[in-house]
């Protein structure tokens, strides 16, 4: 009997109830194709319902207790408790993967931009290939654990809207060209400015801008160049374009990687007085595979490797939705024609490939199609949901893709997402409401330009919260914690203390609790949190939200001059800030996950699989079990999921 080869496409945030909703619309052919032949089911995710959490326990059927991965952040014993490390580093999972019983099993494997996978060497050169990608690329991973320092800026005539990532809206007024050579014709006088790449953080790149006239129109072109020579120009576009990618080696944490970027023209009047240069996010320029030779290969059929220009500057208002829409389009096609020239010119038998386009659109408009969200517009909700139907199919046409050079009667594909969303309210800030209730001292200091500019009284601090996303409180315990305050015999009367203050958070309209959940370490396996290689690193109170809550990533918003001398964060007096559509965050994630809308989503279609809806909602750590007894290989050792004997007895042989 031929081997079954085994195809993990992860779809991040799929939900179930929308991914029946557009196939029905005949939206998702292709996804409709592998449900009209496989099985479909609802998957219970982990807590917290996490990506980097969630993706970990899928490939070892174990969770955050066992394999180490306990939320979008790790904090390790021993370590000051407002320190903490990216759970996107492959190293911080401690238990087997799918990937480690292929080894066993003399399986080839191909990791396609699969999270959790980056540094390089997630699998060795003679076990197969991969492809780093979202979340893990080198240059994002040289910036880590503040990714977003490698995000997107925009350099304008006006002072923009910056409050997602600070800095990175730049205010500049032309002045007359001087001291160029080599310039076009221009109709009208060249104007210039100065911008430097990236704005923020780290040592950027000085370039020169000249904005000239091409016709007698007006103005109508932008020329960016590392000097004042026009004839060494890397970038001359006028509205609308794209600039080719530029190269540069950067800077950050005592590192050097070369990373690139390209520039776009947004808008720019014909008198010259207003423009709008976005530069794109900062993305990796080396090598990105295993073995290294193919990340040429990928590039020629896929192009430059593009990570999601982010969300931010859709929110903050700089690029208008379509362009958004687009650019997400731009990096699902990447996965599409990555994974497709993988699968079909390298030798496998486990592939597992991600996209993460769905995630992002249901982040920034989710809670636009949800009517009882507090910014729910019926006169916005058909277009929110058009967005966000044009990013599904965008994921389906590149699934279809994909699905031409996989064979169906030997290749068991399974789509699969990591978790649900439901909307966003209120971002509380839980780190200012524990001070307020004594469990946490701090002083904010406005004078620096430091990002993290919080400083923290340990000797009066009791606890403090696992960030950015939470749902982990630790305890600032003696013989523990560096500056552990908390003797042991004390330890059950603070995790009391924690968990009424917890429940005490109101919300400020409603005034009924924002939390759904707070218990005690001992109690985390009623989350399926277990005690194993990673239970040191759960929290000592660990605690979910309500829909529509999710505790907002800073202390505060801050106001902090950066390099230009402008100011981006404003100093926020409320203990709760308003979800806003298109402008933050509406769709979130870190509920807990036996909720309907948190759902994950399961499509498996292949040899021997007929059509079958299961009725019950199977947990996301069954998958790997499931998978093994299929291909029959070894579950991983650390694996607390189990077989779905429902599906494994009713496929043929």
């Amino acid at each position: 009997m031929k081997k079954k080869k085994v195809l993990f496409l992860g779809l991040d945030a799929a939900m179930p109830d929308l991914i029946k909703k557009f196939v029905d619309e005949g939206n998702m052919p292709n996804t409709a194709k592998l449900m009209e032949q496989g099985v479909f089911s609802r998957l219970e995710t982990v807590f917290p319902p996490l990506t980097a959490a969630a993706w970990t326990a899928i490939v070892s059927g174990a969770g955050a207790g066992t394999n180490g991965v306990p939320s979008l952040m790790v904090k390790h014993v021993g370590e000051e408790l407002d320190h903490w490390h990216t759970s996107f580093d492959r190293n911080e999972v401690l238990c087997e993967t799918l990937w480690d019983v292929g080894k066993r099993s003399g399986l080839k494997t191909a990791l396609i931009n699969w999270p959790v996978t980056f540094p390089l060497g997630a699998i060795e050169e003679s076990q197969g290939v991969q492809v780093a990608g979202s979340l893990n690329p080198p240059f994002r991973y040289f910036y880590m654990p503040l990714w977003d320092i490698a995000s997107s800026a925009v350099f304008s005539d006006k002072l923009l809207k910056c409050n997602q990532i600070p800095g990175r809206a730049v205010q500049i007024q032309p002045k007359p060209a001087e001291g160029w050579s080599n310039l076009p014709h221009s109709y009208k006088p060249v104007l210039e400015f100065e911008i430097t790449v990236p704005p923020t953080y780290v040592e950027g790149y000085k370039m020169q801008v000249a904005i000239y006239a091409s016709t007698e129109e007006g103005y109508d072109r932008v020329l960016i160049s590392d000097t004042k020579d026009a004839g060494k120009a890397v970038t001359d576009i006028t509205m609308g374009d794209y600039g080719p990618w530029i190269v540069k080696r950067f800077k950050a944490r005592d590192r050097e990687r070369d990373g690139c970027f390209r520039f776009q023209l947004f808008e720019l009047s014909k008198d010259g007085k207003h423009f709008k240069l976005y530069q794109s996010a900062i993305n990796t320029a080396e090598d990105y595979c295993i073995p290294a030779s193919l990340t040429d290969e990928v590039k020629k059929v896929a192009g430059t490797y593009m990570e999601v220009d982010d969300p931010w500057a859709f929110m903050d208002g700089w690029m208008p939705a379509e362009l958004y829409i687009e650019q997400l389009g731009f990096h699902a096609d990447w996965w599409g024609n990555a994974t497709r020239y993988v699968l079909a010119n390298t030798e496998w038998d486990l592939g597992f490939s991600w996209v993460g386009t769905i995630d992002h659109i249901e982040h920034v408009l989710y809670s636009g199609i949800v009517p009882h969200a507090r910014v729910y517009d019926p006169n916005k909700a058909d277009w929110c949901m058009e967005q966000i139907r044009t990013v599904y199919k965008q994921v389906d046409d590149n699934i279809g893709k994909i699905l031409e050079v996989v064979n169906l009667e030997e290749t068991i594909v399974i789509l699969i997402s990591d978790h649900g969303m439901t909307h966003l309210d209120w971002n509380p800030y839980v780190k200012e409401h524990l001070a307020r209730k004594g469990l946490l001292d701090y002083v904010l200091d406005l004078t620096h330009d430091n990002p993290s500019n919080l400083s923290i009284n340990w000797e009066k601090t009791k606890c403090h919260p696992l960030e950015p996303c939470h749902a982990h409180i630790f305890i600032n315990l003696k013989g523990r914690d560096p500056h552990g305050i908390v003797d042991p015999k004390d330890y059950s009367k603070v995790q009391e203390e924690i968990i009424k203050a917890l429940l005490d958070m109101k919300d400020p309209e409603t005034g009924e609790s924002v939390v759904a959940l707070a218990i005690r370490k001992e109690e985390a396996g009623t989350l399926g949190i277990k005690e194993g290689p990673g239970y040191d690193r759960v929290g000592d109170v660990i605690y979910a939200w309500k829909p529509g809550y999710m505790s907002h990533p800073f202390i505060y918003r801050t106001a902090v001059k950066y390099r230009d001398g402008s100011e981006r964060i404003i100093v926020n007096p409320e203990l709760y800030e308003p979800a806003e559509l298109c402008r933050n965050f509406t769709g979130v994630h870190l509920a807990l996950p036996s909720l309907h809308d948190m759902h994950a989503l399961l499509i498996m279609a292949g040899p021997g699989i007929t059509k079958y809806e299961r009725k019950h909602t199977a947990r996301i750590i069954d998958v790997a079990p499931t998978i093994c007894k299929i291909i029959g290989i070894d579950v991983p050792k650390d694996a607390e999921g189990g077989v779905l004997y429902d599906i494994t007895d009713r496929i043929k042989e």
